[in-house]
Parts: C-alpha cells; sequence; structure tokens
C-alpha cells in the first residue's frame, strides 16, 4: 500500500512544479485534457437493499465460478453477448425467449450467463448460463419448463429431445437441425441450480461434444464453490470510484459492478492466459464502468498488467499511439474499432476506451485523476 501514497504525492508535487506526472519538465503547469470526463467519477456503490440489486450482486459473485468458454475449444474465442449477471427474471428473455414467465421464475434467485464464437468461423456458437433457484424442487422443475418452451415449434426452430453420451440422469437434453446447422441445448439440475448450454456448429458431434463438456466443467467449478457470501457490500473498497461513470446511469449489464480474480478473465478472448496474467499480477479486484479499474498486488505488478493490456488490444493490426498530454506514462493503442489507453497509479491499473484516440485520451486522463484518490 505504501507505493500508492508515494505515488500520489509524486503526482501532486507535479501539479505544483509544473512537470508532468513523470516528472519531465514540460511548458509549464500540468494541464490533463480530460473533457466532460473530469467530472464524471463514479459515485460509491450502494448496499444491495432491493431485491434486484441483490440479485445482481450475487450473479456478479457467481461469475467467479463460471467456466470459460476457451477451455471447451480454442475456436470459442471471440466473446459475445449476452455476458452478464441475471439480477431479475426478465434478464432470463435474452437467453430464452419467453423465460422470464414461466412460472418456475418465481423461484428464481440470481444467475449468470456467457456467450462466445468465432470472428471468421460464424457457423459456430456458445451460450451457456448457471440459473440458481430457491430449491432443487425447482431448479428440476426449471429444467422441464424450460425445455417444454423450446420443445414449442416456431417459425425458425423445430428442437426434439435427443441423448448425449455422458449426460446424467435426468438432464434434458434437445436437438435442431436447420439447414445443415445442429444445435444442441442441455437443461441439467446440480442441487438448487440449473446448468444450462447452447450449442451451434454444422458438426453436430461438436455441439454434442460442447453441451457434455460444458456441464461437467461447470459442476466442477460449482461443487467447489463454497458457502455464498451473505455480504451486502459490494465494493467495500469504493474501487469503483476511481472510473468514469457511465453515462447512460449504469444501464449496460456488465457495469455499476466489481468482479473477482477469476471473473474479470471471463471477459478477455483467452480466459485462462487472462487467469493467469491477473494470478501474477496480484489482481483480486476488477471494476467496470464507463471505464475499468483493477487493484493489483503492487506498482510493478501493476506494470506487468499494463503490459498484458497493452498487448491484449493491440492483437495484430493495432498500433502504438500518442500518450495523452501532460500524462507520457499513459500508454494507447489504437485498433479498426477505435482507440484504449492504460496507465498504472502506484498499484491501480486504469483502462479506458473510446470510438476514436482523443476519446480514450480524456477518458484515462480523467480516470487518472480519480485513480490518484483512491488511497487519501
Amino acid at each position: 500500500m505504501r507505493k500508492s501514497f508515494v505515488a500520489v504525492a509524486a503526482a501532486l508535487a507535479c501539479v505544483l512544479a509544473g512537470c508532468t506526472v513523470d516528472g519531465t519538465a514540460t511548458r509549464g503547469p500540468v494541464q490533463l485534457l480530460t473533457g466532460e470526463y473530469g467530472r464524471m467519477q463514479s459515485s460509491p456503490l450502494p448496499e444491495a437493499t432491493t431485491d434486484a440489486s441483490w440479485g445482481k450482486l450475487r450473479g456478479v459473485r457467481l461469475a467467479e465460478h463460471m467456466i470459460f468458454a476457451h477451455d471447451l475449444d480454442p475456436k470459442l474465442d471471440d466473446g459475445k453477448m449476452p455476458t452478464q449477471a441475471l439480477a431479475v427474471p426478465r434478464n432470463s428473455a435474452v437467453i430464452v425467449p419467453d423465460s422470464a414467465d414461466l412460472p418456475v421464475m418465481r423461484d428464481f434467485q440470481y444467475g449468470f450467463t456467457l456467450s462466445s464464437g468465432n470472428e471468421t468461423d460464424t457457423d459456430i456458437g456458445f451460450n451457456h448460463a448457471v440459473y440458481a433457484f430457491s430449491s432443487p424442487t425447482a431448479a428440476t422443475a426449471a429444467t422441464k419448463q424450460f425445455s417444454d418452451l423450446m420443445l414449442r415449434p416456431t417459425e425458425y426452430s423445430h428442437y426434439r429431445l435427443a441423448a448425449v453420451p455422458g449426460m446424467p440422469t435426468g438432464a434434458v437434453v434437445i436437438h435442431d437441425e436447420e439447414r445443415g446447422t445442429h444445435t444442441v441445448v442441455a437443461f441439467t439440475a446440480v442441487g438448487a441450480r440449473m446448468i444450462y448450454t447452447w450449442a451451434q456448429s454444422p458438426d453436430r458431434s461438436w455441439a454434442e461434444r460442447i453441451v457434455k463438456d460444458a456441464y461437467e466443467k461447470q459442476k466442477a467449478l460449482l461443487d467447489e464453490a463454497g458457502p455464498e457470501s451473505q455480504d451486502r457490500d459490494p465494493d467495500p473498497d469504493h474501487l469503483i470510484t476511481g472510473t468514469v461513470a457511465d453515462p447512460d446511469g449504469q444501464t449496460a449489464p456488465l457495469h455499476g459492478a466489481v468482479y473477482s480474480q477469476r471473473a474479470a478473465a471471463l471477459f478477455y478472448s483467452d480466459q485462462a492466459a487472462a487467469y493467469e496474467a491477473l494470478k501474477k499480477a496480484g489482481i483480486e479486484q476488477f471494476a467496470w464502468n464507463d471505464t475499468q479499474a483493477y487493484k493489483a498486488g503492487s506498482h510493478e505488478q501493476a506494470e506487468g498488467w499494463l503490459d498484458f493490456l497493452e498487448k491484449d488490444t493491440k492483437g495484430q493490426t493495432g498500433r502504438s499511439a500518442a500518450s495523452p498530454q501532460d500524462l507520457s506514462t499513459a500508454r494507447c493503442v489504437t485498433v479498426d474499432q477505435g482507440a484504449g489507453c492504460f496507465i498504472a497509479v502506484g498499484p491501480y491499473v486504469g483502462e479506458a476506451y473510446g470510438e476514436d484516440l482523443t476519446t480514450a485520451q480524456e477518458k484515462i486522463s480523467a480516470q487518472y485523476t480519480f485513480l490518484t484518490k483512491l488511497d487519501q
């Protein structure tokens, strides 16, 4: 923690002395260009006192125990939506249309879903979710009600009951083939939870393998999870205040939350590689709003995570770009879809994206000022 206090003190000294944040002399007083974002510091997250906020917090914590799509098949390296906490019954509609109105959803408590595909092989797809219910009886009922709903013929689907070797007794598996594309869906009760997996491919055996492997890996993670925390404080360290606020008032489903280490890895193409980098950096918390903030084990570890973020964002086609005015320690990258900027402040790392370089630079400059206040 001492290094963060040193970083804050150094930054304040530079403001008074007229130098950049890394101590290099400049033309005059430091003038960070923050645009509108300098007035958009995120507020502390309130305690989860409503059903919706408690459901979201429990879903965010469940993310720590979700499978990595990349572990099922390296081809599943392009994260998709929906990937989010399931806080209230209506959220289920993004997974299975009309499922929010099923009778069993009166017993729904929370959940999490993730999706993935492949940028070039667009014929494959994967969606996965864990639903938590009030009892094992409700979870078992959900497997029947959800599968019955999807077995109803529509203009676009004609599912039939199927069997996948290796799935447990009680699992409900359905299959559909439309124009040479196979879709396999499985619903399996595990205690008071239901594991749901949807896999699509021209190769039926691939979809069946993904469904089976997803169940086995997910059950193992749930079995290892341990007792659920009843703490309703979503952010005891106020890490979210080191980010730029969501301009839409935290309407984005992933925003306004603090995720734990393994959960943070879910949002990368190669989740296993990201998880190892997060562990190496000692990062246990990840706050997500309009920008992102991480807390590493030390400033040196924060710099290591900075390396990972820069390399991951740059990929094969991105290019290094100019740092923001008077913030030369920030690193920026331009890619086809926009730009990203990153900075380490003591043990903290800021991460900002924009549709253009100027926006990303302004966001990271604003976030820098927020991060310097975290240990004051």
